[in-house]
């Protein structure tokens, strides 16, 4: 109320002219969902959780509001329980599946992208921006959103390396989608108990974590091939939006990876502290590039985070956890039958095979040979 006069008292006597949003973002969505009350001509701005999942779609009556319904999505996100102010690593596919949802479900009026420093995020962006520019121009499936990366790459690139490049991008986003290269040294932040400051075990196996190594040499490698193909005019642009990203997220796997392991006595710290040196060396060029243009853009420890450290050489007697092989393994594609509309696969998924389903609907699954009589 207090608001509302002030628009009444300084701006327009017809507040519901002066163009007003409420956005119940973390806590506010539990104020609003315990009956607040917001005028009919506000806008209704939802917001993801800050990892990319929308809390709160429009219901039929909110839809119905002369002040609409708009987004309020992350990119980058600083606070609890854990920042991922580094590098650009949301998954394209989980940002343009709870867009289209939030645009199917009317929240279409505003869209707000936060980015934080935009320099990393400039390909989420943009596929942010075309969607709320046109919702149509992605064709509504995988096969759409990889020619939006790939028809980006090109552009910027060249048509000759789009696929290849294409294939590198999307690994490198599935893997950050399992975890965050900012995440991987298992702590939290803003956390009254200092023990969440410290790096922990993540609760791989060995074969898990030499697995997950391995998958980003590949991908490293890749981009180190790739780069001797780029113009000689393209190669500041390449090393900032392609093969910072992927390296600088190697490094920081193998640093914190290696450091586990080096715990545990698997491995030597010298490799743990190699990719950290790494991580210095990509930053300083990032930083220098151009005569200095983007000085300072790029922090290779955004807030000071343990996270962003040299691992500390500590020895861990417990062993680490053995791998768990699951009697039957399968993904949201392989269904046998469905029911309603067929299931969509945008890309998400430690095997890209997660699937959408609508209120409603229905997936069966088949398992042979299985000694069981339940499955879980």
């Amino acid at each position: 109320k207090d608001q509302r006069d002030m628009i009444k008292n300084f701006l327009n006597p017809d507040v519901e002219k002066v163009p007003q949003v409420f956005i119940p973002y973390k806590e506010v969505l539990d104020v609003y969902n315990m009956g607040l009350e917001v005028p009919y001509d506000v806008t209704l701005m939802w917001t993801d959780d800050n990892y990319g999942y929308i809390r709160h779609f429009p219901n039929e009556k909110e839809r119905a509001r002369k002040g609409g319904n708009g987004v309020y999505y992350h990119i980058s996100y600083w606070g609890r329980p854990h920042d991922y102010l580094w590098l650009s690593t949301n998954h394209p596919a989980q940002l343009y599946s709870q867009m289209k949802m939030a645009y199917d479900k009317g929240a279409k009026d505003i869209w707000i992208l936060n980015v934080g420093d935009i320099k990393p995020g400039e390909y989420l962006t943009e596929l942010f921006l075309d969607m709320a520019w046109n919702i149509d121009a992605i064709e509504d499936s995988k096969a759409g959103l990889d020619k939006h990366l790939q028809t980006w790459l090109a552009r910027e690139f060249g048509g000759k390396n789009a696929t290849a490049l294409s294939a590198v991008m999307n690994e490198y986003y599935r893997l950050a989608y399992i975890r965050k290269p900012e995440f991987m040294g298992n702590t939290r932040t803003e956390e009254t108990n200092p023990k969440y400051k410290e790096l922990a075990d993540l609760p791989w196996s060995e074969i898990e974590i030499k697995n997950r190594i391995a998958d980003y040499n590949k991908i490293a490698e890749k981009v180190i091939q790739l780069s001797k193909t780029i113009a000689p005019e393209k190669q500041d642009t390449w090393f900032q939006l392609v093969e910072y990203p992927v390296r600088g997220a190697a490094e920081m796997n193998k640093k914190h990876l290696y450091g586990q392991l080096a715990r545990h006595g698997l491995a030597q710290w010298a490799q743990s502290d190699a990719a950290f040196d790494a991580i210095q060396t990509l930053t300083k060029r990032y930083n220098s590039l151009n005569g200095g243009k983007w000085k300072n853009m790029m922090n290779a420890s955004p807030r000071n985070l343990a996270d962003f450290l040299k691992v500390p050489h500590i020895k861990i007697e417990a062993p680490l956890p053995l791998l768990q092989k699951p009697l039957a393994k399968f993904n949201g594609t392989q269904y046998s039958m469905f029911s309603g509309a067929k299931p969509i696969a945008y890309g998400l998924g430690y095997e890209q095979g997660a699937i959408s389903l609508k209120k409603g609907e229905t997936v069966e699954y088949a398992f042979d040979n299985l000694t069981t009589d339940s499955v879980s």
